[in-house]
């Protein structure tokens, strides 16, 4: 679906621009003529749902208006809802608004501007921008455990996103039962070194088992693959796209960074996964005198180096059954 509508916007930015103030507009097969994508003379995104009942409201967001719009279709006038997106930094959250419409349109709906209406109240925050957009930092680290929570989707991707925990504070970034991963992701070029956050982050949980996954990325203008395409990919995949959305906010970026957070591309160079255990370079209560960390100690930050340990990376299938056990009800 996102992948239509995406090329669907690409091919009218292709042809002849619209006299002003009018639109050109191709219908999305998922409904036939009831749903319409259209781009203005300013090169603004439109979604066009038949909406002939529907009052006329303010959607409540900066970024997005809405309007009634007459279209000739087939020779016969039909009227429509018009959701505009006023700015072009919005278009990566504004086509994945566009696809959960799409997806929850009926038919049989009398009046489709009354599935705008309840989406748009859902996915009214990420059209909101607050602040400056994430560091390279943090999208390197999204990008890592995205690639994760896309081999556990390959799985099953039923309930998967109750697996990737850390954004919402859980200790370790994926947790399902007796298995936790922690992933680290680095930029460097060729050392493996990682920081650690805490003397319980390389601590396995109680009654399971931890592994600690690294993974080496390469920024690599025009190539490779971005945030934007992993979202893309674990969509189409079936994840459900708000609950995603809600999640990698969590994690620290904001849909309304998107667009920006799209042109930052990255090359897999290296992924191991490591088994966490006594022969892991770490700094765990166990390691302090009295159990714990000293009294008045009230941060602890360290890097260690994962050269001596990497023989120790799982090969495939020992893997394939790690995802097994991150996978629901498998």
């Amino acid at each position: 679906m996102i992948d239509e509508i995406r090329l669907t916007y690409a091919a009218l930015a292709q042809a002849q621009a619209p006299r002003r103030g009018d639109l050109r507009v191709h219908q999305l097969d998922r409904v036939g003529n009831r749903i319409q994508l259209g781009l203005d003379d300013e090169g603004r995104e439109h979604l066009l749902v038949e909406s002939p009942q529907a009052p006329e409201r303010e959607s409540g967001i900066a970024a997005i208006t809405t309007a009634h719009r007459d279209l000739l279709i087939s020779d016969a006038l039909a009227r429509y809802l018009d959701v505009t997106c006023q700015h072009r930094e919005l278009v990566e959250v504004f086509d994945h608004f566009v696809a959960a419409v799409a997806e929850r349109a009926d038919p049989d709906d009398p009046d489709l501007g009354l599935v705008v209406a309840m989406v748009l109240d859902r996915w009214r925050s990420f059209f909101t921008t607050t602040g400056a957009p994430p560091g390279r930092e943090t999208v390197t680290g999204v990008f890592g455990e995205l690639l994760l929570l896309r081999d556990i989707a390959a799985r099953n991707v039923e309930d998967v996103l109750a697996t990737w925990v850390g954004p919402r504070g859980g200790r370790h970034d994926f947790r399902r039962g007796s298995a936790a991963v922690e992933v680290k992701t680095s930029r460097a070029h060729t050392s493996r070194v990682v920081s650690i956050h805490g003397e319980d982050q390389l601590l396995e949980p109680q009654d399971a088992t931890l592994h600690l996954q690294f993974v080496r990325l390469e920024e690599v203008a025009g190539l490779g693959l971005s945030i934007n395409d992993l979202i893309d990919e674990l969509t189409t995949g079936g994840v459900p796209r708000v609950e995603l959305l809600e999640v990698i906010t969590d994690a620290g970026i904001p849909p309304a960074s998107l667009a920006t957070v799209g042109t930052i591309r990255f090359q897999v160079r290296e992924r191991l996964t490591l088994p966490v255990n006594d022969d892991t370079p770490r700094i765990i209560p166990a390691s302090f005198a009295a159990g714990a960390r000293p009294v008045g100690v009230v941060d602890l930050t360290y890097r260690i180096d994962l050269d001596h340990v990497a023989t120790s990376a799982l090969a495939d299938r020992a893997y394939d059954e790690l995802l097994g056990r991150l996978v629901p009800g498998l």
